[in-house]
């Protein structure tokens, strides 16, 4: 099975690309509910963590096909080897339609994720603040069928209160499901991402992009230019993929490392099973460290309150872990 990853970077201190940014969010603004966090300096800081995700590939998963990058502007990494033919860049022009050109949008460009060419059937798709942490197998994303292995935390229904409290992206989440439940009239509330590598399947994907109930609010998520309060969180494909048996599901249950240590005993004690195989997310490395180490996965996920001091720990954190130079690299 050949398995092949996708990225989506931004260098979001490029001078053109933060004019351009600008630009559009004034010309933009007050026209649609965007989220809080649509521009948020967080959401395309770059701390180099491409750099490090690819040198966990290199370390923990060889058996990958090969390497999509999917940018816009023209950047590059300024690192990246672009002559290891295991890697491609591809700007995000290549992929989706030209009234949809500039996007800042992360969520619209996953919905043209299938348009890159020559993607293999199998795909994983990852954020640059993702690692593999342990040597996997292709078995981890994918069942001897070709199913994909979705690991998902539980989840409810949020209340007609909660969902208009909730931040964009819980409720992109919500549109997922509630999109997916009425597809198939059945319950897919109960599922929410747990922020990991996700496997896909690029035919499954083609196909949920047609369904007629779904066409026409992807159509226009695609060319949203910032993330808006209205989109489906990727997790869609996931989603028909269960519903349409392409996947089988693997309960994601989080590690707890709050500052109760033996309450965080306890809990990881009893739900060893399902914690031992499920990815950490944290923002920062000092405070998560001993999950993180404990994980096959993990993810670095920039937020608001990280100081330049814990960006930096961070990044400290990460050379240490990966030291070894990739083949990605120049």
């Amino acid at each position: 099975m050949k398995i092949d990853v996708v990225y989506l970077w931004v260098d979001g201190a490029d001078e053109k690309w933060r004019a351009e940014k600008d630009k559009w969010y004034e010309k933009i603004t007050g026209k649609v509910r965007m989220g809080r966090d649509s521009v948020a300096t967080e959401r395309f800081r770059n701390n180099d963590e491409l750099m490090y995700s690819l040198r966990s590939i290199a370390e923990c998963a060889p058996w990958v096909n090969h390497i999509y990058i999917v940018t816009g502007f023209d950047q590059v990494p300024k690192w990246l080897n672009t002559k290891n033919k295991k890697i491609t860049v591809v700007q995000d022009r290549d992929i989706m339609p030209k009234d949809a050109l500039p996007t800042f949008n992360s969520v619209a460009i996953e919905m043209c994720i299938s348009n890159i060419p020559n993607l293999s059937e199998h795909f994983l798709l990852m954020n640059d603040d993702m690692f593999f942490n342990k040597k996997l197998s292709t078995s981890y994303f994918y069942d001897t069928k070709g199913r994909a292995k979705y690991r998902y935390a539980s989840s409810h229904k949020l209340t007609k209160s909660e969902l208009e409290n909730a931040t964009a992206y819980t409720q992109t989440i919500f549109a997922a499901q509630d999109a997916i439940s009425k597809l198939f009239n059945r319950n897919f509330f109960k599922y929410t991402p747990s922020h990991g590598i996700d496997p896909y399947i690029k035919s499954s994907i083609k196909q949920c992009l047609n369904e007629p109930t779904l066409r026409e609010k992807i159509q226009t998520q695609i060319r949203n230019k910032f993330r808006t309060c209205d989109e489906f969180q990727r997790m869609i494909f996931n989603l028909y993929d269960l519903a349409t048996g392409r996947a089988v599901f693997k309960h994601a249950r989080a590690r707890k490392y709050t500052r109760h240590k033996i309450l965080n005993f306890i809990y990881n004690t009893l739900h060893f099973i399902g914690i031992h195989n499920s990815n950490v997310v944290c923002p920062n490395v000092i405070v998560g460290a001993d999950a993180i180490s404990r994980a096959p996965i993990f993810c670095i996920n920039d937020a608001p309150t990280n100081t330049p001091e814990i960006l930096e720990k961070n990044r400290e954190f990460l050379e240490q872990r990966f030291p070894n130079k990739s083949e990605f690299e120049k």
